[in-house]
């Protein structure tokens, strides 16, 4: 069967009852829902912004919540008593709302199992999709820990190749329709990012224009990594506003997480180490990180260098070690046998994966990953947390197809911290 077809209704979803939050700013999840649909499931959609409307047409039906977000928890918990709801399907469990539903469906007893997907720990063309939390919440650890199987090799697809400007338009679509109706139709709305969606463009409308003078940066930055013979060390910056840097972090913002990094640097990294930092591909260039790391780097000079762009593959076949908070670039450095220093709570942050050592430490002696460790737990993650495709283009089809697929499977295990009744 294509993933353009269509089973008959009455088969893997018959009878359960589908209540989605906020997705992507693109139709994924209205393309999911009908999936849903037509595997025999009830859908319907609960919406917190107009762009939600936007892009749920013809899926299924419509709940707006245009309420004050302090009476949501109260909303929420009169809606699973009245839609009795089998499954919640969320992108990602860091929103407000989101947060929020996840502790009433705790507090409640009520037995829906929560679906959270995002952007897949494995990339490209994967979508994560766990039950209850994911980053520092994540079910992962404790299954990867307690597993009886050994997971066969699974091959990635190689779906057609996303379009930055389909990306961009659909989310301009998104934040103007919220700009233009969500005073009138949902006055209470806010938008979950730190950065609203005018900073956010005009962030990138700067950006823009700097791009000759990033170019001829990044190929300044490259001759030098590429001129030096000592250790090179590489330190791949997330994105401020993102939930795994706000919520499974450290604590810190990441414009305080780089200094300590560099000044940890400075005092214990050998003489001739140098310290990469890479910008990350989709920060909209408000926080200037170039500017921000001259001013830490002072007398190191030379040792530390910002590269806007490059060959990340390459750069990690080259590092000495890497240095994260628990961005997704860990996993690809473990898988390319590459020593990996986690600062914050990640997935992967493992016995025999990650180097346990203090960071002063792993400046002077990285120590690699365990490589067959490495390739079971990575079989493991693609076989129990991805499916394939994508959140728009021709991707998301084939991924909306597949979280149908997945939802009328098993779920994973939950995470511990929610049989204890402890928060993660």
């Amino acid at each position: 069967m294509s993933e353009n077809s269509l089973p008959e209704k009455g088969s893997s979803l018959s009878g359960r009852r589908i209540l989605f939050l906020q997705g992507p700013s693109s139709p994924f999840f209205a393309a999911a829902a009908q999936f849903c649909v037509a595997f025999g499931a009830y859908v319907t959609r609960l919406g917190v912004s107009p762009a939600d409307r936007l892009y749920w047409r013809r899926a299924g039906p419509y709940l707006p919540f245009r309420a004050p977000p302090e009476t949501f928890a109260e909303i929420f918990a009169d809606l699973l008593h009245r839609l009795a709801p089998t499954d919640l399907v969320m992108l990602g469990d860091g929103r407000f709302h989101h947060a929020v539903a996840l502790s009433v469906l705790r507090a409640t007893g009520h037995p829906a199992t929560p679906w959270i997907v995002e952007h897949g720990y494995l990339r490209p063309d994967l979508i994560a999709v766990e039950t209850w939390g994911m980053g520092g919440r994540s079910g992962i650890p404790a299954a990867w820990a307690a597993r009886r199987d050994e997971a066969a090799p699974m091959a990635t697809p190689a779906l057609p190749r996303a379009s930055f400007l389909r990306y961009a338009a659909l989310d301009l679509g998104y934040h103007a329709t919220n700009l233009a109706l969500a005073p009138l139709r949902y006055p209470h709305y806010r938008p979950h990012a730190l950065d609203g969606p005018v900073a956010e463009y005009a962030g990138w409308i700067g950006k823009g224009l700097r791009r000759p003078a990033r170019r001829a940066g990044r190929r300044r930055a490259e001759t030098r990594i590429a001129a030096g013979d000592g250790p090179l060390f590489l330190f791949p910056l997330q994105l401020a506003t993102d939930y795994q840097i706000r919520t499974h972090g450290t604590g810190q913002p990441l414009a305080a997480i780089l200094a300590e990094v560099v000044a940890c640097f400075a005092r214990h990294a050998p003489p001739a180490a140098r310290l990469v930092v890479k910008g990350h591909p989709l920060d909209n260039g408000r926080a200037r990180w170039d500017r921000q790391l001259a001013g830490l780097a002072g007398t190191l000079g030379e040792r530390v260098i910002w590269l806007d762009g490059g060959d990340l593959p390459a750069l990690i076949a080259r590092a000495a070690g890497v240095v994260t908070v628990n961005s997704t670039v860990g996993l690809t450095a473990l898988a390319a046998g590459r020593p990996v220093k986690t600062l914050g709570r990640a997935i992967y942050d493992l016995p025999r994966l990650t180097d346990p050592q203090p960071l002063a430490c792993f400046w002077q002696a990285p120590r690699a990953p365990d490589p067959v460790e490495t390739a079971a737990f990575l079989r493991f993650l693609r076989r129990d947390y991805h499916v394939p495709g994508g959140f728009d283009g021709p991707a998301a089809r084939i991924g909306a197809r597949a979280l149908a697929e997945r939802l009328a499977a098993p779920p994973p295990p939950a995470p511990p911290w929610v049989a204890t009744g402890t928060e993660a």
